[in-house]
């Protein structure tokens, strides 16, 4: 259960006190460029640069279609410094982290996780950024390159989901350009782009006066600025520029009404939407409470919503609604309903009559001050995070001052001004941020989706009806849950128990308790985050132990335990109760294990183990809601369509894994399978045993008030002289299958999946030359299919070496090509692989990866906080070892030569199990 979840970090936090000095350098240079400089403690050592254009899809002429996004692609070939690219460039240096994504109104190029420690390195960012500004090379040769890469690109991007969107757009954008330059272009303009006509558009528009150069990390501002100064001051400011215009999404009176029929959807909606602009902030203090208005009526949408699902006779199977941006300068409201089968204007109505029903009655001043007080806690916690606050909090600060004009604060000053606003949202204030938009029904757009044409879905006039007999109708008021009576979350007091060991564990620096009812603590303290602390209960066992009739009722319990509330409470009178306390907690029913986690504040920390002990002592269950958990997916399976994914999933699993009653469909009769009174007791039998769990507890938490909190809730818990093994399940495969399938996919998709799996029982120096083979293969699968052949947008290379429970080692690849291309690629796979059995690796290209995995682990293990110091004591309690001993990485990798790589490779591709599936 989620009691306090921060949404609104990139805007605001908290309030600090300013430095006397501030970090930050802020200055528009005389040809128009635009810079922000500031020295962050998100990472020592380490800064990220930003080419930030104003610039995107929308001012390409209707013949460029797509060339914007043909320009961020070239921005990685030759420019006038770097005449080989930026990627080889920096790859010399073991870095591999630089991206750029284009937007409709925006291109953005970006290098991170840079080391600051040489100046030079520095420099030569800076440098890139200036090429990337105006510098690039725009060779016709290799323009024909990305050509093929961006044409697969647009084939790979086209599924579900972009099919439906490419319907919407026009509808939703009212024919405006935003509905025409979706970004990825034309295959007309694809096909047929010249060298010329791309550099035409990389003159209009890449210019100092579009321009921002962003450097956030581990610097010196002073000398970063000079360095910007040095370096672009001298780029000319453009004579005659062509006008960077702002786009607007003309007014439609009258609804606009699409069918989306697609034979990939599996299930019928409705979705209602309503585009508004945005206001103009002249303020701080304007944008963020329009930001604070949107945030708690989004919440308080979701929940109520959430409850009528869960506490009425829904006619739909789901249902959301929110306002969210939609583009530059407007954004709208959404509102998505999945309905009972043949139900489709009677869940609309109902629906609409909720939101006119939160609208008039859910707003209320008791219910923003529960979220503007639970809000402060955030900030207040958030506190913390001041001095190690990500960089992308402060890119969005200066990202939205330089694209939207919106005021530029330090991070301090915005959290200072939410922490003062929150006074002033009360439900006259989201009731006015409402009627700005809500009113009238200027700019609507219906949209209906499903996967047969002739289906009779409500039409336009039927929907517009609708939303004006929900405005008129009459709901009730709400019955608010009274929880201000109750003291605590407990009416009564456990039976402590005792820690009867104390044992100091010297390498991780922390304690072992062993308790009165036979359970073990593991205690660390670590205030890396200041003030909060995780408990984590883990027990062997899991599904493992059920038989096969049990486990659709153990994945019933997964999904529903905590839905309806704890102990006597409902869920939305055990959330009035915690509202204000930092809580998180969930179970896990996994397949070899159980576990329990809780996450909260020093603060919190009686109440939050008070809810932990609940948890496993007074568990909430609702046969009633159990019963309609089951009843709406058995309708939902029922009439849900077979779609390709389906088909996809069902012939990978058939090849990957034996037949096995444990592994089942999620049909009509996997949920018949659930048993209410089953569910009840698989949670008894699994969690209801604290002798069988090992419990740690790391965090800013102070010892004595640990071992308190652990002797009245942890130790009181009940226990029985059981201890249990997980069950070795055979799920996988062993033999190695070929296999072309035709399933007629869009757009002459070809997509090849080749997984090598084995099982040998591997050393440190094993895993780290497996690691190598992923480094090098993934780069020479991107060279060869991707830039070589154009055969592919991306090839996604996933390896996996395991040691526990069992030596597993999994090699996979997979990619989506043109049926034209695809057989070929898939040969370059194998071919490659034989040859480098054959060749082997040069000694200088595997010190390069060594070096990178080098960077990657010292990065890895930098952050020592809760989450690694909860892992690092799991795997103490196994090993007797810590993560970070030399044994495993620091200690060998100076040793491993290329021969050694080549010597796994050849026992690991020799013996391995292979399955090579495409699938057309």
């Amino acid at each position: 259960m989620r009691i306090f979840l921060l949404t609104f970090l990139t805007v605001c936090v908290f309030r600090v006190s300013a430095a006397p000095e501030t970090p930050f350098r802020h200055g528009r240079l005389d040809n128009g460029l635009t810079y922000y400089i500031r020295a962050t403690g998100a990472s020592a050592g380490k800064a990220d640069f930003y080419l930030v254009q104003n610039v995107g899809a929308l001012m390409e002429e209707e013949h460029q279609n797509g060339l914007a996004h043909v320009l961020e692609h070239m921005a990685f070939h030759a420019t006038e410094h770097f005449p080989e690219g930026v990627p080889a460039f920096l790859k010399r240096r073991g870095i591999q982290d630089l991206n750029a994504y284009t937007g409709a109104d925006e291109t953005v190029y970006h290098i991170d996780g840079v080391p600051t420690t040489d100046g030079g390195l520095v420099d030569s960012c800076l440098l890139i950024l200036h090429d990337w500004s105006g510098f690039l090379q725009l060779r016709a040769d290799e323009m024909e390159i990305e050509r093929k890469v961006i044409l697969e690109e647009r084939r790979q991007g086209m599924d579900l989901s972009q099919r439906m969107q490419s319907q919407l757009n026009a509808y939703l954008y009212n024919h405006s350009k935003y509905a025409t330059h979706d970004v990825i272009g034309t295959p007309e303009v694809l096909n047929h782009f010249t060298a010329d006509e791309v550099r035409a558009y990389y003159h209009d528009f890449y210019r100092p006066d579009q321009q921002a150069v962003i450097v956030l990390g581990d610097i010196d501002p002073d000398a970063v600025e000079a360095g910007v100064k040095r370096l672009f001051a001298g780029i000319p400011k453009r004579v005659n520029a062509k006008p960077r215009v702002t786009y607007a999404i003309p007014d439609n009176e009258e609804p606009q009404y699409c069918r989306l029929i697609d034979e990939d959807i599996p299930q019928n909606a409705v979705v209602l939407m309503k585009r508004f602009r945005k206001p103009e902030f002249r303020t701080l203090g304007e944008q963020v409470k329009d930001q604070l208005c949107r945030e708690f009526y989004n919440q308080i949408v979701g929940e109520r919503l959430n409850d009528f699902i869960q506490e009425e006779d829904a006619l739909f199977l789901s249902a959301q609604a929110g306002v969210h941006d939609l583009v530059r300068h407007y954004e709208g409201q959404n509102i998505a309903i999945t309905p009972l089968p043949g139900m489709e204007k009677e869940a609309v109505r109902q629906v609409l009559e909720q939101l006119e029903r939160i609208h008039r009655y859910a707003i209320t001043d008791q219910k923003l001050k529960e979220l503007t007080d639970n809000y402060r806690l955030g900030l207040k916690q958030s506190a913390a995070m001041l001095r190690r606050m990500p960089n992308s909090v402060y890119l969005k600060v200066y990202q939205d001052h330089f694209l939207l004009g919106y005021p530029l604060a330090e991070v301090a000053e915005k959290l200072d001004a939410a922490w003062h606003l929150l006074d002033s949202i009360d439900s006259r204030a989201v009731h006015a941020w409402l009627d700005r938009w809500n009113a009238g029904d200027l700019n609507r757009i219906y949209a209906v989706q499903g996967n047969n044409p002739d289906y009779p879905f409500p039409d336009s006039e039927t929907l517009t009806r609708l939303l004006r007999e929900a405005r008129q109708s009459s709901p009730a008021p709400y019955v608010q849950a009274v929880a201000d009576t109750l003291p605590s979350l407990m009416d009564f007091t456990p039976v402590a128990g005792r820690i009867v060991k104390t044992k100091r564990l010297k390498g991780p620096g922390a304690e072992e308790w062993t308790l009165s009812n036979g359970a073990k603590v593991y205690y660390k303290h670590n205030d890396y985050e200041s003030g909060a602390f995780n408990l984590l209960a883990g027990s062997p066992g899991g599904r493992s132990l059920l038989p096969a009739e049990d486990l659709p009722s153990a994945d019933a319990l997964n999904t529903l335990f905590l839905q309806y509330g704890l102990y006597k409470y409902p869920a939305r009178l055990l959330n009035a109760i915690m509202r204000g306390h930092n809580i998180d907690i969930n179970i896990d029913l996994g397949e070899r294990s159980e576990s329990i986690s809780c996450s909260s504040t020093r603060d919190d920390a009686e109440i939050a183990f008070q809810f932990f002990h609940l948890t496993v002592v007074h568990p909430r269950f609702s046969r009633p809601d159990f019963d309609k958990y089951v009843r709406a997916n058995k309708i939902q399976r029922t009439y849900a369509k077979p779609t390709t994914d389906d088909s996809i999933a069902s012939v990978m699993q058939e090849l990957h894994t034996l037949p096995s009653p444990r592994i089942r469909k999620t049909d009509t009769a996997y949920y018949a399978a659930m048993d209410y009174d089953r569910m009840v007791e698989i949670y008894d039998e699994r969690f209801r045993n604290a002798a069988d769990f090992a419990f740690y507890l790391v965090g800013d938490l102070p010892r004595e008030e640990a071992r308190r909190l652990v002797e009245l809730y942890i130790a009181s818990l009940p226990a029985r002289n059981v201890r249990e093994t997980p069950v070795h399940h055979r799920y996988a495969s062993t033999a190695s299958a070929t296999r072309d399938i035709r399933l007629g996919l869009p757009e002459e998709k070809y997509m090849v999946s080749i997984e090598y799996k084995n099982h040998l029982k591997t050393k440190a120096s094993d895993k780290i030359c497996f690691h190598v083979l992923q480094k090098h293969f993934d780069n020479l699968f991107r060279q060869i299919i991707r830039e070589d052949e154009g055969g592919s947008y991306g090839v996604q290379l996933h390896t996996e070496a395991e040691d526990y429970p069992f030596y597993d080692q999994t090699f996979a690849v997979q990619f989506e090509s043109s049926q034209a291309k695809g057989p070929r690629m898939r040969q370059i796979v194998h071919d490659q692989i034989r040859q480098f059995i054959e060749e082997g690796i040069s000694e200088d290209d595997a010190e390069y990866y060594l070096l990178v995995l080098k960077q990657e682990h010292q990065k890895a293990f930098a952050e020592k906080n809760v989450a690694y110091w909860t892992e690092n004591l799991q795997f103490y309690n196994r090993t007797h070892t810590q993560l970070d001993d030399p044994r495993y990485f620091d200690g060998i990798i100076d040793q491993i030569r290329a021969k050694d790589i080549v010597a796994f490779a050849r026992k690991f591709f020799d013996t391995a199990q292979c399955i090579d599936v495409v699938i057309y």
